[in-house]
């Protein structure tokens, strides 16, 4: 098995999960909400990699919400 998957199993990233997140309402916040809460700082330093601000994907959270 590969490490993603052993990780993807692991977190509970199931296909079926991501797949009911996407077709939600709020799709953002979904899989956000699936990404565990000791890992979200390892996302703010992934979306810094990109030259982005990690406040702007915070508010992309808050404006979806409303």
């Amino acid at each position: 098995m590969s490490q993603s998957r052993r990780l993807r199993r692991a977190n509970g990233m199931k296909g079926s999960t991501v797949r009911k997140a996407l077709e939600s309402n709020t799709p953002l916040n979904s899989l956000y909400a699936l990404i565990p809460q000791d890992r979200r700082k390892a996302l703010d330093r992934f979306v810094r990699c990109f030259g982005l601000n990690p406040a702007g994907l915070h508010e992309a959270l808050d404006r979806e919400r409303l």
